[in-house]
């Protein structure tokens, strides 16, 4: 072999060794954000509870009135069959900016894969999940069946149900969140961080007086704006805290309590062209485009002593600190109808792939005062 031939086997093997590299490290960045790769994304199961203190009383049908409701509760409302309450068995990030259409909150479900012109760059798409309006269910024992996505995958994605509140006082009745309340990995299960990247929210559909029946309350789909909620805020694994920096250009530390929030921006539009990561968050210079991207309005931060029960009555409401539990809405008297959501957003940094497989359990706490 000549020395010539020789050096082009030596280039050659060089741009193989080199190519090799550059896939490495794209297999290796393609770990991080909305669960990429074929990671799993099971969450399973969900727990739920809501509570609500004295004078206060809550209904998964407006007919049977409690202080506690479960998740029993919300697959089986009573005499509300028309409902649309979702419970799935397993969770898919999805990501909102908090936006209300037809009483319903718009959710996008999100694909991140290499961007073919920049191959060191992961991007963003997101298709529209099905309108809650039209789901259909057919109940059989406890079975339900769900629309099915096109390409398989059984819906819905989030956790989505009714709830009603009742105000049995003559006077306007202001309600709390309280300490308790937010999102924690389930008892005896390995703690993968995934609570970090939860998110529930409130839609508030419609009120009426005391002599308001049943029928008439589950028939309220008004709702306009959302309030959103972001528990553990303060919060991110190594792995989250990692993802910030390196997917979203945004800095933080692992494991510190009352860490400084970091943004985020929700997903308010389809997203067929891909754009990438980094040019849809809080890190990006410019801001994300305004067409796709938005803060929610309505944020309402949480800190992780929240969720523990041992609150310092510290949160945060669009960047505002409250040293009180915090206001979530008043209550005329009578009844109100509130849909709730529960989901992972895909948009937190600690959506990624190392918390998936997680267990978490969402608890919801309503008092009618600031104290305690």
């Amino acid at each position: 072999m000549t020395k010539k031939k020789r050096n082009e086997r030596k280039k050659k093997l060089k741009s193989l060794i080199l190519l090799l590299f550059l896939t490495i490290v794209l297999l290796t960045t393609s770990t991080y954000a909305w669960f990429t790769s074929n990671r799993s994304v099971t969450i399973d199961p969900i727990d739920v509870y809501i509570a609500a203190s004295s004078g206060l009383l809550i209904s998964t049908d407006a007919a049977d009135w409690k202080t506690v409701i479960s998740n029993e509760d919300i697959t089986n409302p009573g005499g509300y069959t028309t409902h649309k309450n979702m419970l799935p068995w397993d969770l898919t990030p999805v990501s909102t900016a908090g936006n209300v259409t037809g009483g319903y909150m718009d959710f996008f479900k999100g694909t991140v894969e290499a961007n073919v012109n920049d191959g060191n760059a992961m991007s963003l798409t997101a298709e529209a999940t099905p309108a809650e309006a039209a789901y259909v269910y057919t109940l059989n024992g406890t079975t339900r069946t769900y629309p099915t996505l096109a390409d398989g995958e059984k819906a819905p994605l989030f956790v989505a149900f009714d709830i009603f509140l009742r105000n049995d006082d003559t006077n306007n009745a202001v309600v709390y969140l309280t300490n308790g309340s937010g999102v924690l990995s389930s008892a005896n299960k390995d703690d993968k961080g995934l609570q970090n990247a939860a998110r529930y929210a409130f839609v508030q559909e419609g009120s009426g007086n005391s002599s308001t029946t049943a029928a008439t309350a589950r028939t309220w789909t008004g709702g306009s704006s959302s309030i959103i909620v972001e528990p553990n805020y303060d919060m991110h694994t190594a792995t989250g805290a990692n993802a910030a920096l390196n997917t979203y250009n945004q800095t933080t530390v692992a494991n510190t309590a009352d860490t400084a929030a970091l943004d985020y921006y929700g997903v308010q539009a389809e997203i067929t062209s891909p754009i990438r990561l980094l040019n849809t968050n809080a890190g990006a210079t410019p801001a994300p485009s305004s067409t796709y991207f938005k803060v929610p309005t309505n944020l309402i931060r949480t800190n992780k002593a929240y969720s523990d029960g041992t609150s310092t009555r510290k949160s945060y409401t669009n960047g505002t600190l409250d040293t009180t539990l915090h206001q979530m809405f008043t209550l005329v008297p009578g009844i109100t109808k509130f849909r709730v959501y529960m989901w992972v957003e895909g948009q937190d940094v600690d959506c990624e792939n190392s918390a998936s497989g997680a267990y978490l359990t969402f608890k919801l706490g309503f008092k009618l005062d600031n104290e305690g």
